[in-house]
C-alpha cells in the first residue's frame, strides 16, 4: 500500500490519527483529528507529540495542546512502529467530562439539599411559635399603643424569614413535574407580561422572537416559567442603566430552544462556572438558589441549560426534549 492510499484510509477512519518521524515531528493527521481540534492542516506545521510518547505506548487521558491556543480533554493510544516512526489515536472525551462535571454538580445539590431542608425545618418551627406570640401581642395592645408598630414590624420580618425558607424547600425537594403539552409562546408571553412593569422601571425594552407555528412541548408549564422569571429579572437587574432583553424561541427537531439574551455588562469569567451553584450571589440580598432552581428543574425535565456572556451581554439557553421522560 502506497503512502497515498494509506493517507486515503486513514482520513476515512472515524477516529484521530497522528503519524509522527522517530522524534515526534507530526507528519500526518488524519481528516478526524483536524475536526476534532478544530484547526486546518496547515496549522499543525512543526506540531510535535514528543511529550506524548512517555510511555512509549498504552492509553491515557490528556490535555492536547494546538499551537498553544487550543486545549482539548481527549484520550490517547500510541504504539510505536516497528517500520519506525509513532501512530496516536485520539479521542475527543470533552462530552465526558462535561457528563462528570453534570453528574457531580447534581450531586452536590442533592447533597447541600438534605441539609438545607433540615435546617429550614429546625428554623421553621419556633419561629411559628415566634409568630403566634408576636400576633398574640399585638391583638393585646390597644390600637393608639405606639409598641404594636415593633411588633408589626417583627411578624413582618417573620413572614420574610417564611418565604425565605419556602425557597430553601423548594431547592431541596422540588414538586414533582406535572407534565401537559403546553405552548411555549403562551409561556413566555405570560413571563413577559409578570416581568414588564419590572423592565419598564429599568428601563428596560423586551423584545420577543417566535416561530411562525406554533411550538409545543411536554412540560411543566409553571415550572418552566418559574426557570423563565428567575432569569429574566437577573437580566434586568444587571441592566442598572437601561438595555434590551431578547427572548427567541426555536424549534431544533426533538427539541425546543429558548434564550434570553441581555446587553447588560456580563459575567465575570471567574465566577461564569459557579453562577448555577447552590447560595451563589453576587447580589447583596440575594441568597443564591434562584439558578440552582432552576438548573434543577430544567434537568428534571431532561434539558440542558448553559450561559455564553461577555462584555456586551449574557445569553442563557434553555434546551428541552418536546417528550420528558418519567
Amino acid at each position: 500500500m502506497d503512502v497515498d492510499m494509506l493517507h486515503e484510509v486513514l482520513d476515512a477512519l472515524p477516529v484521530g490519527i497522528l503519524l509522527a518521524e522517530e522524534d515526534g515531528t507530526v507528519s500526518f493527521v488524519n481528516r478526524a483529528a483536524l475536526e476534532g481540534m478544530h484547526v486546518k492542516a496547515a496549522d499543525i506545521a512543526g506540531l510535535n507529540i514528543q511529550g506524548y510518547l512517555q510511555p512509549a505506548s498504552g492509553k491515557k487521558e490528556t490535555i492536547l495542546q494546538v499551537g498553544g491556543k487550543i486545549e482539548l480533554p481527549v484520550r490517547i493510544h500510541v504504539e510505536h512502529l516497528k517500520a519506525g516512526g509513532w501512530i496516536m489515536a485520539i479521542t475527543d472525551i470533552t462530552e465526558i467530562h462535561q457528563l462528570q462535571s453534570e453528574i457531580l454538580k447534581m450531586d452536590r445539590l442533592a447533597t447541600v439539599g438534605e441539609l438545607t431542608s433540615g435546617i429550614a425545618h429546625e428554623i421553621r418551627n419556633p419561629l411559628a411559635g415566634i409568630k403566634t406570640t408576636a400576633q398574640a401581642l399585638n391583638e393585646e395592645l390597644p390600637a393608639y399603643d405606639h409598641r404594636r408598630a415593633y411588633v408589626s414590624k417583627i411578624i413582618k420580618e417573620i413572614n420574610r424569614l417564611n418565604k425565605l425558607l419556602l425557597n430553601f424547600f423548594d431547592f431541596a425537594k422540588p414538586k414533582a413535574l406535572a407534565i401537559k403539552p403546553t405552548e411555549l409562546q403562551k409561556v413566555i408571553a405570560d413571563t413577559v407580561f409578570m416581568i414588564r412593569e419590572t423592565a419598564g422601571v429599568q428601563h428596560v425594552q423586551v423584545m420577543e422572537l417566535y416561530p411562525s407555528a406554533k411550538v409545543e412541548a411536554m412540560i411543566d408549564p409553571d415550572m418552566i416559567q418559574q426557570v423563565l422569571m428567575n432569569i429574566c429579572l437577573n437580566a434586568i437587574q444587571a441592566m442598572e442603566t437601561g438595555g434590551t432583553l431578547q427572548i427567541r424561541l426555536l424549534e431544533k427537531g426533538r427539541e425546543v430552544e429558548i434564550a434570553i439574551t441581555d446587553t447588560g455588562p456580563g459575567i465575570p469569567e471567574n465566577i461564569r462556572n459557579r453562577i448555577f451553584d447552590p447560595f451563589f450571589t453576587t447580589k447583596p440580598k440575594g441568597i443564591g438558589l434562584g439558578l440552582s432552581i432552576s438548573y434543577r428543574i430544567i434537568k428534571m425535565h431532561s434539558g440542558n441549560i448553559h450561559v455564553a456572556s461577555s462584555s456586551k451581554g449574557s445569553t442563557f439557553t434553555i434546551v428541552l426534549p418536546r417528550e420528558v421522560k418519567r
